[in-house]
Formats: structure tokens, sequence, C-alpha cells
């Protein structure tokens, strides 16, 4: 691999990997586990299958991501990895098919202006077509098609999460209860300690409200896992 390709290694994964919102959410837990051909979906969310294939690829570049990296991979962290890509998967499909129930869309424009943004398909500080294909072909073995129809969905999502985001209003009395409360009634530096605790506050209901969001959402979507059996049909 080149030296361009090893130093831009992990900013690429990173950015088909990237999650709704790492860490703050469990994950979907009332999978339906099936029977299903290995050449078939790996998963089915509300009837859309993800593919084998595509389970495969991201599970080898996962693993391939930590060996570059120096990391100790092991049998429990492949089996670990095994069930954090599907989950990923899982997630991304979940949240594109609400995006697009939001009729959220992503233009050609705003695809290739987030794109040309990353450094790895930069040259000089400027885009490089070069540089872009050899890093979706050898680095990412995609084709530039599958990989922008993966971005175009990150960004809907991304759209969806700051729609949700937009929607958590404070009202100013409610900064002042809230201070007031934190602050056992001393508001003597509300003034000064304001705009940071406003920051704060908001940040705090934005996450109760995607966490409201979440939960409804589980409860709503309709998942099929079928890696065990296809584990089973390959062991």
């Amino acid at each position: 691999m080149t030296e361009f390709l090893r130093k831009h290694m992990r900013t690429i994964f990173i950015i088909t990997i990237v999650g709704f919102m790492a860490g703050a959410f469990v994950g979907f837990g009332s999978y339906f586990f099936g029977k299903k051909s290995v050449t078939d979906a790996v998963a089915e969310i509300n009837g859309k299958k993800i593919s084998y294939r595509d389970y495969t690829m991201m599970y080898n570049r996962t693993i391939e991501n930590l060996r570059n990296a120096k990391e100790e991979v092991n049998e429990e962290t492949m089996q670990r990895k095994k069930q954090e890509v599907l989950q990923d998967m899982i997630q991304e499909e979940v949240f594109w098919q609400e995006a697009r129930k939001h009729g959220i869309s992503v233009t050609d424009a705003e695809l290739a202006s987030n794109i040309q943004r990353y450094p790895a398909f930069q040259k000089e500080g400027k885009f490089d077509q070069q540089a872009y294909f050899q890093v979706v072909f050898q680095v990412l073995r995609t084709t530039p098609n599958e990989f922008e129809e993966s971005q175009r969905r990150q960004i809907a999502i991304a759209k969806l999460r700051q729609m949700i985001a937009d929607s958590v209003k404070i009202s100013e009395p409610e900064i002042q209860f809230e201070y007031a409360r934190a602050n056992k009634g001393n508001m003597k530096k509300f003034n000064d300690e304001r705009a940071k605790f406003l920051e704060g506050l908001r940040q705090e209901k934005v996450m109760m409200v995607f966490n409201e969001w979440f939960k409804q959402l589980n409860k709503q979507v309709k998942i099929k896992v079928y890696l065990e059996e296809i584990e089973k049909n390959n062991a």
C-alpha cells in the first residue's frame, strides 16, 4: 500500500462508518433471527435487505483497519466486530429509511461538495480526481458509485439528525428556572454564564429528544437478522 493510502486509511475508514449518534444509543434490540440463503441478505429492515456481500466488505475493512493500526485482532475481537458492524449497518438503514420518510434528499451538488472537502481526496489543498479514485478502489475496495451512494445516505442522516435537534426550543423562563435550580437559587452570575449554560442545557435536551425518538422508532421497526444462520452454513 502506498504511503499516501497509509496516511489517509483511518480518515477514509471513519468516513464510511460514521454513525448517527456514536455512543448515544444502545441499538435496536428486538431482532428476529430467521433463516436465509448464504447468497442472500444478512439482515432485513422493514423488508429492505442488507446484502451479505456488503456486510462482508464492511467487516473485512474494519478488521483491516485494526490491523493497520497495529491493534491486536484475536477471535474475541473478530466476533465483537461482526456484531458491531452488523448493528452499524442496521442502524444506518433504519435512519436512511426515516430520512426518506421525512422527504430528506441530497442533491448532486451537496454530495460533490461533501466529498471534495476530505483531505484524503486532495492534493495541495484541492480535490484531485486521481487521488479520489485511488483511495476508493485501493483502500475502500469499492466503486465510486457505491461510495457516493453511501455518502449520500450519510448526508441525509445528518440532515435528519439536525432536523430533530432544531426542533428543541428552550424559552427564557425555562433557562432561568433551570439555572436557578442548578445554582441553588443564586442568580448573581446568570448574565455572565447564560450562554454557556444554555448550550449545555440545549445539548441535554437534544439528547433526551433523540433518545425518546429512538425508543419510539425501536418499537416500530421490523428487523430480521440472518447472520447466525449464514455462519452455521459456512462452518
